[in-house]
């Protein structure tokens, strides 16, 4: 389910939750709402907050919470469309070696 980023573009890139917050306010107004509740339901160990936006128009926002396991990690994904609706929600979990583990709808 991980998008390509080949053919996306990015529209907001934040390495910290409270950087991703104020930048949410450059975002179009109506994704904004979206998802600044998307991010807010992060915790403060998650990190690599993007938006960007997808060839069919819709927006994909994505944060990466670090695993327990030196190196593993999660991708949380939620596809937003042009008018602020939420398309769908999920997760991708990697190992230390970067292998996809598993991909969980939220």
């Amino acid at each position: 389910m991980s998008t390509g980023t080949c053919s996306t573009q990015s529209v907001l890139n934040a390495g910290s939750k409270a950087d991703d917050l104020k930048a949410v306010d450059d975002l179009p107004s109506n994704i904004q709402s979206n998802v600044k509740s998307f991010f807010k339901g992060g915790s403060n160990k998650y990190n690599d907050f993007t938006v960007e936006k997808m060839p069919n128009g819709n927006y994909m926002a994505k944060m990466t919470k670090p695993g327990d396991v030196p190196g593993s990690k999660a991708i949380y994904y939620k596809e937003i469309s042009p008018d602020g609706t939420t398309i769908k929600v999920y997760k991708d979990t990697f190992d230390s070696a970067g292998n996809l583990v598993h991909t969980k709808p939220k």
